[in-house]
C-alpha cells in the first residue's frame, strides 16, 4: 500500500493508483484493462474532485484495478492532500442516514479493516445488525490517514440497511484527526477502544458536539461505544457506561484484557470482565456486545462461547467474518417460546390491573416488575426484527 507526497492506493484488486504531481505535463492520464468501458466513469470521478480544488497544474494519473467509485474517489483526495497540503474534502452524500434508536437490536458487529478495499467492498450486505469499519489495530501506522479518508468516502457512498460505525484510534494517537474526517460521512457512531475512565467517554462527547456543531448536524447524532480491553477499563466500567447519554452499548475486547493481565483466554479468565461489564450495562439502561471469536474455523466452539454470552447477559457479540453471523444471531434472537411467554406476562398484568389487583401470577408464579418490564422489552425487541430475522 502506497500512501504519501502525491501518491496515494495500491495496485490490489479493487484498488487503485493515483499519482498527482507538479512535474510533467498538467492533466489526467487513465490506464484500465477495460479503457472503453470505464474511462469515462472514471473521469466523471476524478475531474470534479479536481474543479473542487480550483483546478490545480498537476499530472494526474489513475492506474485502476476495479476500484468502486469512493475508492477512486478517496485515492484522488488522498494524492492530491500529499501533492498540495490541502485540508480534509468535504461530502455531500445523496442520502440522508437516520439517527439511531437507542435500544434498536444489536445482536452483532461486523468488524472490516478500514484500509482494504477489497473487504471493505459490500461490507453492508451480509447482514450485521453493526458495520464496525475499522481504523485502529487492523490498520498499520503508515495507513492511518489513506485508512479514514476511504471510510469517509464509503460512508457518504453507501447507504448502510443497518447502523455503521467507525471504530477510531485512540484520542491520545490520532483518534481526534479520525472523527474530524469521517464525521463527514454520518456515521452513526464511534466506537472508542481501549476506554478506561468516564473522562476517556466525556472527552470524545465533547469533542463529537464541536465536530457536529461544525458540520451542522444534529446534536448528539454520534453514538459512543466504549470497548472494554484493560484491567482498569473493566473496573471502571460502570462509570464508563454512565459516563454520557450517548453510550447506547459497552463492548469487551478479550485479547487486549487477556494481554493486559496476563491471562490465558478462557472461560474462568474471562468470566470476571464479562460479568462486570454485563453489569455495569445493566446498571446504566444500555446494551453490553461480548468480545470477538476469533477462531474462523471452530464453529463449535463459537456456538457455546455466544450461548455462554448470552447466558450471562450479554445483548450481541463482535464477529470477524460474515459467516459466524448466523450463530450469532441464533443465540441472541428470542424464540418463538420465549415470545410467546412474555406476551403471557404482559397479559397477566393487564389482566390483573383491570381487575384492581396489585398482584400478578401467572401459571402459579408471581410476577414482579423487573420480570414484566423484561417481557415488555423483549416483545418490543422481537417486533423490530423482520421473518428473516434482521433487523426490520
Amino acid at each position: 500500500m502506497m500512501a504519501s507526497g502525491g501518491v496515494a492506493g495500491s495496485d490490489a484488486k479493487g484498488d487503485c493508483l493515483v499519482r498527482a504531481e507538479s512535474a510533467g505535463t498538467p492533466g489526467l492520464t487513465i490506464t484500465t484493462k477495460a479503457q472503453e468501458l470505464v474511462e469515462d466513469g472514471i473521469r466523471a470521478v476524478v475531474e470534479p474532485m479536481l474543479a473542487h480544488f480550483g483546478t490545480p497544474d498537476l499530472a494526474v494519473s489513475v492506474e485502476d484495478f476495479g476500484s468502486l467509485d469512493y475508492v477512486l474517489a478517496a485515492r484522488t483526495e488522498m494524492a492530491l492532500r500529499g501533492a498540495l497540503a490541502i485540508d480534509a474534502l468535504s461530502l455531500a452524500a445523496s442520502f440522508t442516514r437516520k439517527a439511531s434508536e437507542f435500544d434498536r437490536p444489536r445482536r452483532s458487529r461486523l468488524y472490516a479493516p478500514g484500509n482494504n478495499p477489497h473487504l471493505l467492498a459490500g461490507i453492508e450486505v451480509h447482514g450485521s445488525d453493526c458495520v464496525l469499519l475499522d481504523l485502529e489495530d487492523s490498520v498499520p501506522l503508515s495507513e492511518k490517514t489513506s485508512a479514514r479518508i476511504l471510510v469517509k468516502h464509503l460512508l457518504g457512498a453507501v447507504d448502510f440497511p443497518q447502523e455503521v460505525w467507525v471504530r477510531i484510534n485512540g484520542l491520545d494517537a490520532c483518534g481526534e484527526d479520525d472523527v474530524r474526517e469521517v464525521l463527514y460521512g454520518r456515521p452513526n457512531g464511534v466506537c472508542l477502544p481501549k476506554t478506561e475512565s468516564a473522562s476517556d467517554v466525556t472527552r470524545l462527547s465533547a469533542l463529537l458536539n464541536d465536530v457536529e456543531t461544525a458540520l451542522g448536524m444534529e446534536p448528539g447524532f454520534t453514538k459512543i461505544m466504549p470497548i472494554i480491553e484493560t484491567a482498569k477499563g473493566v473496573l471502571h466500567c460502570e462509570e464508563i457506561a454512565l459516563a454520557d447519554p450517548r453510550i447506547v452499548m459497552i463492548a469487551f475486547g478479550a485479547e487486549d484484557y487477556t494481554r493486559d493481565v496476563g491471562a490465558i483466554r478462557s472461560r474462568p479468565s474471562l468470566l470476571f470482565a464479562r460479568s462486570m461489564i454485563v453489569a455495569a450495562a445493566a446498571a446504566a439502561g444500555i446494551q453490553a456486545s461480548d468480545t470477538v471469536f476469533a477462531d474462523l474455523g471452530d464453529d463449535e466452539g463459537l456456538a457455546k462461547e455466544t450461548a455462554l454470552a448470552r447466558e450471562l447477559g450479554f445483548d450481541g457479540k463482535g464477529a470477524i467474518n460474515p459467516r459466524q453471523l448466523a450463530p450469532i444471531h441464533r443465540a441472541f434472537s428470542p424464540t418463538e417460546d420465549e415470545v410467546a411467554y412474555a406476551q403471557r406476562v404482559v397479559e397477566a398484568a393487564q389482566e390483573a390491573e383491570r381487575a384492581g389487583s396489585g398482584a400478578v401470577s401467572l401459571e402459579g408464579k408471581m410476577i414482579d416488575k423487573p420480570v414484566l418490564e423484561r417481557a415488555k422489552r423483549l416483545i418490543k425487541y422481537a417486533q423490530q426484527l423482520n421473518p428473516r430475522g434482521n433487523v426490520a
